[in-house]
């Protein structure tokens, strides 16, 4: 049985002091601000150079807002990996790839499986992203779905930790992931073809991943500029070894990419289209059967701009991307449940000039999902469409020569039409979600920045938390929606503060949400059959209801170079997560499910011209705070080591480098809090993994 754990009805009580002080203190900076404060010909309220290295120095930021902006000039905790620590990661998946990220989790469903979670939230309160607009899968509906995003061709990964609902909606609510691909080239490119190759090998699953991303450019005199895109990357593994207890059935993975796009640059603006192409054949881990799923979906992007086309508006982006998603579930060769997604994501925005001393834009954004359940799926859920049409306005000035003031808010219109258990014929529910975000960053001096923001925004339910009405084979649940769920509402403030105490850089973060109407899935503690019988112990019962809830907590970050050693710099990096989420009513316990435990860690790095490595540990803590009927987990530490090493005889002529990465050296049997199946599935064990990439 569970533990029972204390009230903090301390921290519930203080939920509006954030709130209260930030609107106040923004209105006596909005109403006493001079116009004059703010630089007319800067493209935001901090102007900086943006030359050649201008994104791996300065670290620009295009996900948290419309504006593009360095990381210090946001009151949101941003987390941006370069390619080169996307590479150091060599993780299969977007959520492998983050699994370090003070903040984030992975849902860790399987090997295939693995999709972010931020501060605790996952599904239809984290926003996964490719270069700016939906990956349009199924991984909300169910936690055995995979996110159709290589992390080994993208460019950069942004996280956007706390709410992004001003521009992307309520599914942001606890935060953004942002895969940058340039499948759409987005500036020109002066050579015919650069490009770069990267192969590995991992011994514990015997994983083979080759990946390659080729681009080039062509210049005229009298047509333009046009640029090119190609990626592509295969990846196969077997089941993989957990340690002490031997191969985890249902892990094993086979995947193929490939994209390719084109932009054309005129002195008036630029016009791009792309496709790209995702098949996974991946297992699921279920006792006593072989179930995979074979997954595909294709994808058509479009892209275009327009320079000043009239006076006053800067720039003008279209951005559409259409997806037809498929996949079957099979189970000992048959296939038993089909899903097919089509999917429309498409955003307008319209940069403007100074406007009363702020700058900013304003963005209208249209979705639309067509979502089929075929076999067995059906039971679980029938056919639904959903959609939503969105206005967003964002702005930002100058208050004084240390204090900026970000403002913005979203008004949105969404349906989604189904069939409920108790009804035999569609229905459609509609809202009305408003969202609006208040923000102030202060900067003392050249090496602190302070950002307080407040928000509010409302989230539209799923079609599952809806409509579900049957028997989910995945997570061994029979589920039963609630069609007559209205807006689920969130309040947010958050504190962030980065900079440098000596030599020391800290990154810190404290953060408080309060949620209205909070929908999740409760587990009875009961068992039923495939009919929803009693009598059967096939399936766990699962009734989506809304409670209001309460999510605090924080991150803490700390790095600093230590000394030199051979020409190279010895630094080290720690860092702190903590995340508790309980709901405001009811008796007993009141604990949230499958929230992050507390993690924290820390490592050496060493950083040279040809050789860079770390070695480190982040320790995951027990659940303590578990939720009734939970699966609660133990305690682990996972001891990690990375090293990559440039050939120097080949760098003339084609540079090469080689990698190696070691997890879990300490073999641990570790499960993960927030996975589903938490309490079937092991971590993989002790695992190696060997690398060799070549740019050129």
């Amino acid at each position: 049985m569970p533990r029972s754990v204390s009230d903090s009805d301390g921290i519930r009580g203080a939920i509006n002091v954030p709130f209260v002080a930030t609107f106040i203190c923004l209105s006596i900076f909005f109403y006493a601000a001079p116009p004059s404060s703010f630089a007319e010909d800067a493209p935001h309220t901090r102007e900086h150079q943006h030359g050649d290295d201008h994104e791996s120095v300065e670290r620009i930021v295009v996900t948290a807002t419309p504006i593009a902006h360095q990381e210090e000039e946001l009151a949101a905790s941003i987390e941006q990996l370069d390619r080169s620590q996307i590479l150091e990661q060599l993780g299969a998946t977007l959520g492998d790839t983050l699994r370090n990220v003070p903040g984030v989790a992975t849902s860790g469903f399987s090997a295939g499986v693995s999709r972010p979670v931020i501060r605790g939230q996952d599904a239809f309160r984290t926003e996964i992203l490719e270069s700016g607009l939906a990956t349009q899968d199924a991984s909300r509906l169910s936690p055995d779905h995979a996110v159709p995003v290589n992390p080994l061709t993208a460019q950069y990964i942004e996280i956007v930790r706390g709410p992004g609902t001003v521009r992307y909606g309520g599914g942001a609510s606890a935060g953004v992931v942002n895969a940058i691909t340039d499948r759409v080239p987005r500036q020109s490119i002066d050579v015919p073809l650069k490009g770069e190759v990267i192969g590995i090998f991992g011994q514990n699953a015997e994983e083979r991943d080759i990946a390659t991303i080729l681009t080039g450019g062509v210049q005229t005199e009298d047509h333009g500029e046009f640029a090119w895109h190609f990626d592509g990357m295969i990846r196969e593994s077997d089941d993989y070894n957990t340690g002490s207890r031997g191969d985890q059935p249902g892990t094993n993975v086979d995947t193929f990419a490939a994209s390719g796009g084109a932009t054309w640059f005129t002195e008036k603006g630029s016009v791009g289209v792309a496709y790209s192409r995702f098949e996974s054949l991946y297992g699921i881990p279920e006792e006593g059967d072989t179930v995979q799923i074979d997954m595909k979906t294709d994808r058509i992007r479009l892209e275009s701009s327009l320079d000043q086309p009239v006076e006053g508006v800067r720039e003008v982006t279209f951005r559409g991307v259409y997806s037809d998603y498929t996949h079957d579930e099979i189970a000992d060769g048959e296939v038993g449940q089909t899903f097919d997604n089509h999917e429309l994501d498409s955003r307008v925005e319209a940069l403007h000039e100074p406007i009363l001393g702020f700058v900013g834009a304003a963005g209208l954004h249209g979705k639309f999902q067509d979502l089929k359940a075929a076999g067995e799926a059906e039971e679980f859920l029938a056919p639904s469409e959903s959609g939503s049409i969105a206005f967003y306005l964002f702005e930002e000035r100058s208050v004084t020569d240390h204090i900026d003031l970000q403002l913005g808010f979203r008004a949105e219109g969404a349906w989604v039409t189904g069939t409920p258990q108790i009804a035999n014929n569609k229905q459609t529910e509609s809202f009305a979600p408003l969202s609006g975000s208040a923000a102030i960053v202060y900067h003392p001096n050249t090496t602190w920045n302070i950002g307080i923001t407040g928000s509010a925004g409302q989230r539209a339910p799923s079609q599952v938390e809806l409509f579900a009405r049957g028997p989910h084979e995945a997570t061994a649940t029979f589920e039963i929606g609630d069609a007559g769920f209205d807006e689920e509402t969130s309040f947010s403030g958050e504190l962030r503060a980065s900079g440098w105490l000596g030599r020391v850089s800290i990154d810190t973060a404290v953060f408080v949400t309060r949620y209205e109407d909070f929908i999740f899935g409760a587990l009875t503690g009961r068992t039923v059959d495939e009919e929803g019988d009693p009598a059967g112990d096939e399936l766990e019962e699962l009734f989506y209801e809304a409670r209001d809830a309460l999510f605090w907590g924080g991150e803490v970050q700390l790095g600093a170079d230590l000394f030199e050693f051979r020409d190279g710099m010895i630094g080290t990096e720690w860092q702190f997560d903590y995340v508790r989420a309980r709901f405001q009513e009811g008796s007993g316990n009141r604990n949230v499910p499958r929230v992050t435990p507390i993690r924290w860690g820390g490592r050496l790095t060493y950083a040279h011209d040809r050789v860079s490595g770390s070695f480190g540990f982040l320790r995951t803590e027990k659940q303590h705070n578990g939720a009734s009927n939970e699966f609660k987990t133990g305690g682990f530490t996972m001891l990690d080591l990375s090293a990559r090493y440039r050939i120097p005889t080949l760098e003339e002529i084609i540079p090469i480098e080689i990698g190696m990465v070691a997890r879990n050296l300490l073999n641990q049997n570790a499960r993960n809090a927030v996975a589903f199946n938490k309490d079937e599935v092991l971590l993989p064990g002790r695992s190696f993994l060997f690398s060799i990439h070549s740019r050129f």
